[in-house]
């Protein structure tokens, strides 16, 4: 049977000194070994140089190269910085303050190599810490749960405390779920949680670093369900950390369905659909000869509805009204069908 194939790691660090040697050495922990891992320094002015060379120093291994950079460039250009160094087909993207667990590189790797459909991205959950590794909240899917009736709580969800360690155990639970189609109101998850496949990076991180310092996350898993789709793994395999000092999220974890930052959304967003606007334009002739006409076209389509629905013309507020209106039949639709259930349901 074939053979895994190697996968490329960039860890790109600005003022993490506190955490990046956690991350570094949740990478040497994953049971996948064929990995090559470039962690880029994006000038810092903290101790983080210092705490990633002695990191390397202490773990010694051969599979992990270091780029200090003497000028900030972004998450954007750090990235790219490493990925410069990597020829990999796939890579992943670990941010400094989080960490992988052993199985991460492993979960995805299968995932992708899926007997049903290939897409460019597979992403997951996970859990939430602090700055100390304590547990905060026990899942990251809160933003795909939109408002729903009472439910019941499988016992199977709730994790285990082991009493010599005082760490949790949580159950794996296998489930995947495929995203075919893109709406303004998908999600993924952080930078952290994502893994993709290397020729589609390629052909879509051609913006100017300046353009994308930040939320790259959002720019490449906008792009991915566009033209593939993605794949949602519900098992957490890693730990996004919450410290006070995040780049974004930069709220408290308070239960419900919230925004993990303070800062207004609406402005990044359209910034970043903007971006992948006139990428769309731009590369327009590589990307119909990889996805066709009609995969191009459609999400051109998308975008462009997504900015207008945004707007503050009378186009947009239009849009808006409709819609509203195609949602409260959509609910009214759904209440109908439920209460037919009911009566199909008590008449057997």
């Amino acid at each position: 049977m074939p053979s895994a194939p190697p996968v490329g790691v960039v860890i790109a660090n600005y003022n993490n000194g506190a955490f990046v040697g956690r991350a570094i050495e949740s990478v040497a922990r994953q049971s996948c070994r064929n990995l090559r891992t470039i962690v880029v320094d994006d000038a810092s002015t903290d101790n983080s140089d210092e705490e990633i060379r002695n990191c390397l120093s202490r773990l010694g291994d051969s599979r992990f190269d270091y780029i200090r950079l003497e000028t900030n460039v972004g998450q954007t250009g750090a990235i790219k910085r490493g990925l410069s160094r990597l020829d990999t087909p796939f890579v992943g993207f670990l941010d400094s303050d989080d960490m992988w667990y052993e199985s991460f590189i492993e979960r995805h790797l299968c995932v992708h190599m899926n007997a049903d459909f290939p897409v460019a991205l597979t992403y997951c959950d996970s859990h939430i810490v602090d700055g100390d590794d304590h547990l905060l909240a026990g899942t990251a899917w809160w933003f795909e749960q939109g408002a729903s009736a009472k439910k019941a709580l499988e016992a199977a969800i709730v994790p285990k405390i082991d009493a010599a360690t005082g760490e949790f155990a949580f159950p794996a639970n296998g489930r995947l779920t495929f995203h075919p189609h893109w709406t303004p109101l998908s999600a993924t998850n952080s930078m952290a949680s994502m893994m993709f496949r290397r020729s589609f990076v390629d052909l879509v991180l051609v913006v100017p670093d300046n353009d994308l310092r930040l939320y790259l996350d959002y720019y490449l898993s906008t792009f991915a369900v566009l033209l593939t789709g993605s794949i949602a793994i519900h098992d957490a395999l890693y730990a996004y950390r919450m410290h006070g000092a995040n780049k974004h999220s930069n709220a408290a974890v308070m239960g419900g369905s919230y925004n993990s930052s303070t800062k207004d959304w609406g402005p990044i967003s359209n910034h970043i659909l903007q971006l992948v606007q006139r990428i769309l334009d731009e590369q327009a002739s590589p990307i119909r000869a990889a996805f066709g006409d009609w995969r191009h076209a459609n999400s051109k389509a998308l975008v462009k509805r997504a900015l207008e629905v945004r707007s503050d013309s009378s186009k947009g507020a239009w849009l808006r009204f409709v819609d509203a209106l195609s949602m409260r039949a959509q609910a009214l639709l759904d209440s109908g069908r439920s209460g037919l259930g009911r009566q199909l349901h008590r008449g057997h």
